[in-house]
């Protein structure tokens, strides 16, 4: 405990001054939210899955993302039995789960509705193979590019939500459910694995209007989910937002899928925060496209670190993604009779002062309150809690005491220079360690003209590395549990004269008149929000971060994107798109059975209620195949 108090005390040094209020936290009165992904849900015992419900509405997650797959057939196998035949006793157990949802939430949980996994056309990452895989024997890309298995698709959505009457709701259709479902994938990660996308790419917008359009979930508020499109999102790529899915009316909200693991020089939140830029090519296209973006699964990477750090990185995610103000789903919680052994699973029903429980609990929590720069009310109404006024970013509660870094280190999360380590920068909300080309760095000359960093002093002409504050310890050092909101633990400056080093200087609240701004030479060497001028970075009030621009002598902040807005500097240009065939028409295949149900005849539902048995899941570091 005494690191983790000490560190604290180093970040609540602003108890001696007026804290900077974080230049890029989210100010718009509108709510982001929290959730949760449980496979396999709707198959526990009555009694055990409604004791998992409570417990999750009891977290303050707002959403839960339900999948309809095969569990270890054939003991559980798909609902569609076989193309165009369905086990109607099937779909009254995940009736039956929506209906319970609804009823412990009273209507303040909603759900996300998977109703495809890619998984199982090639039986990846878990999933048994479905009857799609079973004809498709191995060419799995074929159920995207010929016209038969797209026609055979749409019929299964066509019975899933507009056929199945509702055992629970009165027999009404699930596409007019607005009251408990918020949203429907398109697919769980179609195309998983494959990027770009070398065939069947129109199979996206045409599935998304389908269910748009002709299923009516969009005159009934429900929303059309482009979900994980390629696997796994990579720090530097595309893989979940291709031009498609903004190209795309159809398609409301875009559904990102990571996995990112906690590294020497960044925390697992850090790559969220880079991702979600406000301003920068993704965010802003998505709101000039009127795309809202969350991330659907996220969770828990295992390294060489081992098992102590999941509360960490649990933590740290939902903290960056709240910070930037994006909704987010954890993948995922486990099955009770499973547990969570070395996976990124978290048991809903373990004691949380012992397990991941806790931080994730913890950081649902202040999600519950968090805000975003979009609208979800048309899909999700607020929460029974206003919004939070906090403008300062939370220290992590859950960082080992064994670990080599606990406050500020490089890539942490920050919100003013005295949130990082005093040779590091607090830049877009990470603490970075300063480039070369910047000026007034610890050791460069400086003068009344050449200015060094604001936290650094300039004294014979250096600019004199600093120290963080001094900590006085409690007397107790037991009582700590609250120290995160006490920040009594740090002396004044003037405590201690004989210090071979000064202390760093306060930092002054963003846009208040006594900030100078940090020494820069370009805009690289400022906030996203900021820009250079005249040697100094300043608030950007025009030409800014995801602004519109036509040209890039008109952004002040960086270069003008293929998107019209104004992108953050020093990044490479990327071609998005389906590889070779960027910005040209692609050819249509020309698959067989158009317009045809499939050899069947008539679709038939079976009132036949089964047994489900749930599969064990895995979860891997992006850039590789993982289940939800």
């Amino acid at each position: 405990m005494y690191l983790r108090t000490l560190l604290a005390a180093i970040l609540g040094a602003a108890s001696w001054a007026d804290h900077v209020a974080a230049d890029l936290r989210i100010t718009k009165d509108l709510h982001s939210w929290g959730g949760v992904n449980f496979p396999g849900l709707q198959f526990l015992p009555p009694k055990k899955r409604d004791e998992v419900i409570r417990q999750i509405v009891k977290s303050n997650a707002r959403v839960i993302r339900l999948h309809i797959r095969p569990y270890d057939k054939p003991f559980y196998p798909d609902p569609e039995l076989e193309p165009g035949t369905f086990a109607r006793g099937m779909l009254d157990v995940y009736d039956d789960t929506l209906a319970a949802i609804h009823r412990i939430s009273k209507g303040q949980v909603k759900v996300i509705i998977s109703p495809h996994d890619a998984h199982a056309l090639r039986k990846t990452n878990d999933v048994p193979c479905d009857s799609y895989c079973e004809k498709l024997d191995g060419a799995f890309l074929d159920f995207y590019s010929n016209v038969e298995y797209r026609d055979q698709y749409k019929t299964r959505l066509e019975v899933l939500f507009k056929q199945y009457p509702s055992k629970n709701f009165d027999e009404r259709p699930w596409s007019t459910l607005n009251e408990v479902i918020l949203g429907v994938d398109v697919q769980n990660q179609p195309w998983s694995g494959i990027y770009p996308i070398v065939s069947g790419e129109s199979w996206l917008c045409d599935v998304a209007t389908h269910l748009k359009d002709d299923l009516e979930l969009g005159q009934n508020n429900i929303a059309v989910i482009a979900a994980g499109v390629s696997g796994p999102q990579t720090i530097d790529e595309d893989q979940n937002f291709p031009d498609t899915v903004f190209d795309c009316n159809a398609i409301d909200a875009i559904g990102i899928h990571g996995y990112f693991q906690q590294e020497e020089d960044a925390t697992a939140g850090t790559p969220w925060a880079n991702l979600f830029l406000p301003g920068n090519t993704l965010t802003a296209r998505a709101e000039k496209e009127n795309k809202l973006l969350f991330v659907e699964e996220m969770a828990f990477t295992n390294t060489k670190l081992g098992l102590h750090y999941k509360k960490q990185a649990i933590w740290d995610q939902g903290a960056a993604l709240n910070l930037r103000g994006i909704p987010w789903l954890y993948s995922h919680l486990s099955m009770p009779e499973k547990g969570e052994g070395t996976t990124s699973r978290v048991d809903i029903l373990r004691d949380p002062k012992i397990s991941a429980l806790g931080a994730l609990q913890d950081i649902l929590k202040r999600a519950y309150t968090s805000r975003s720069n979009s609208d979800w009310s048309t899909y999700i109404s607020p929460p029974l809690q206003g919004l939070t006024n906090n403008t300062l970013l939370p220290l992590n509660p859950y960082v080992p005491e064994q670990s080599a870094c606990t406050f500020g280190c490089l890539g942490w999360l920050c919100d003013s220079a005295d949130g990082c380590e005093p040779d590091l920068l607090c830049k877009n909300s990470i603490c970075t360690k300063p480039a070369d080309s910047q000026p007034g760095n610890a050791g460069a000359t400086c003068n009344s003209k050449a200015v060094c960093q604001e936290h650094l002093r300039c004294e014979d002409g250096l600019c004199q590395p600093c120290i963080s504050r001094v900590v006085k310890q409690p007397d107790d050092m037991r009582k700590t549990a609250n120290v995160h909101d006490d920040f009594s633990y740090c002396f004044p400056d003037t405590h201690d004269p004989f210090l071979m080093r000064n202390i760093c200087l306060k930092p002054q609240p963003f846009g208040s008149s006594l900030r100078r701004g940090n020494p820069c030479a370009n805009a690289m060497h400022c906030d996203a929000n900021e820009f250079c001028d005249w040697g100094l970075c300043k608030p950007c009030k025009e030409g800014c971060l995801g602004m519109k621009c036509k040209s890039s002598n008109k952004c002040k902040t960086g270069y003008c994107n293929m998107y019209g807005r104004c992108d953050y500097p020093g990044k490479k240009k990327k071609i998005h798109g389906p590889g070779a065939w960027a910005g040209k028409t692609r050819p249509e295949p020309k698959g067989k059975g158009l317009g045809q149900q499939g050899k069947g005849g008539a679709n038939k539902v079976w009132d036949v209620p089964m047994k489900v048995n749930i599969p064990k899941e895995s979860v891997k570091a992006t850039g590789a195949p993982v289940p939800t």
